[in-house]
């Protein structure tokens, strides 16, 4: 009734006032590219859209977690990594192609885009036989010097190829037989680990050779409760977590890893009921000492990437909880945000990242259409 009334009174104020003035709008200039504030402030983040349904065709969006604005994407191949140098100002995409779409000869690139603009700046061909799985940080790392990208290699042999950042130019590939992912130390090396429940640690020189490697003892209980190879760092130590809930430190300070004592992330009596560590990248740690943990009661084999329900906050120097946090909908991923003030980052089982107080599990607010099957988020600080 009312919009048959709206549609007389126009009709009527036509026929009595004359025709109506509209304002032309002055012609936008073509081409009209936003530049992005740069350095950025906090609480931009990157979700990684791995395209599921459409592997050859994934992306990474960008977007302000405190307005919930989007503000740029980059479009990347299948089984994407990407790797973020705030010192650069540059992002760093792995990704393979086939000349033909979904077949022809195979490429494996990383593609570097800059902060300002989103915009494609260069590519360096890699050998093709970047480990394509699905959505892992452990695949690729910079180095903690901001010297090398390393990303790692399955064909089936593993090996791990060295591109140095300076000239953006691979110079190396170093064997890992029996081994896999790669974890940064606190120069310019990483560790890897391996399938006999050792660590390998390489040293790397300034000129992306390799200078030594030592092996540890075996530690990591392949058979009863593996190490989930999902890690996060703190400071100078990475924090593993076995399938069942043991924390396992690893500090990287000194010239070779070192491992630090094992503790639980739950009680007794959580463990009677069976509550573990779940999601698919379910870890997230604020340079502060804290630990975001995704956990899912009623564990079972194979439940580790199981969406999870709770996040629990560890102080990781106390070794206790410091609160649990209810969410909104089952995470996949998390990440945390790195200011002073953490924002915990969840990426849900309903395709939206959902924004919390990091300490107080308040929840804040929904980022929605992400893209068809969003698997990950990253921190851009």
């Amino acid at each position: 009734m009312l919009k048959r009334l709206s549609i007389r009174l126009l009709a009527g104020l036509l026929l009595v006032g004359g025709p109506v003035v509209v304002a032309e709008l002055p012609p936008e200039p073509i081409p009209n590219v936003l530049k992005l504030e740069t350095p950025y402030p906090p609480g931009y983040a990157l979700v990684h859209d791995f395209a599921f349904g459409s592997l050859i065709d994934s992306s990474f969006g960008l977007v302000d977690t405190n307005t919930r604005r989007f503000k740029g994407m980059m479009s990347a191949g299948q089984f994407a990594t990407v790797n973020v140098s705030v010192k650069r100002q540059k992002f760093y995409v792995g990704e393979t192609v086939h000349t033909r779409g979904t077949r022809g000869d195979r490429q494996d690139l990383v593609a570097i885009y800059d902060f300002e603009n989103l915009a494609l700046v260069n590519e360096i061909e890699i050998p093709p036989k970047r480990m394509n799985v699905v959505v892992n940080s452990g695949t690729t790392a910079i180095t903690s010097d901001d010297r090398f990208l390393l990303v790692m290699n399955m064909n089936p042999a593993t090996s791990v190829t060295v591109i140095d950042l300076d000239t953006e130019t691979v110079v190396n590939e170093i064997q890992i037989p029996g081994c896999s992912m790669v974890y940064a130390d606190s120069a310019s090396g990483f560790f890897t680990l391996c399938g006999g429940g050792g660590l390998v640690h390489v040293s790397i020189d300034d000129t992306g050779k390799e200078t030594g490697r030592t092996a540890s003892d075996e530690f990591n209980d392949i058979d009863n409760d593996p190490l989930g190879e999902k890690a996060e760092r703190i400071g100078d130590t990475w924090y593993f977590i076995t399938y069942g809930g043991e924390v396992q430190p690893i500090d990287v300070a000194g010239d070779e890893p070192r491992l630090l004592e094992r503790w639980w992330l739950t009680s007794e009596e959580e463990r009677q009921a069976n509550w573990r560590p779940a999601g698919w990248h379910g870890r997230a740690g604020h340079v502060s000492g804290q630990l975001w943990v995704a956990m899912t009661p009623d564990g079972y084999n194979g439940s580790h990437k199981d969406p999870a329900p709770e996040v629990w906050l560890y102080d990781v120097g106390q070794r206790k909880v410091l609160s649990r946090i209810q969410l909104e909908t089952p995470a996949l991923s998390i990440g945390v945000s790195k200011g002073s003030d953490p924002r915990l980052l969840v990426v849900n089982i309903a395709g939206s990242l959902d924004v919390y107080e990091g300490r107080s599990g308040t929840y804040v607010h929904s980022i929605h259409a992400l893209g068809d099957t969003p698997y990950m988020v990253h921190s851009v600080e």
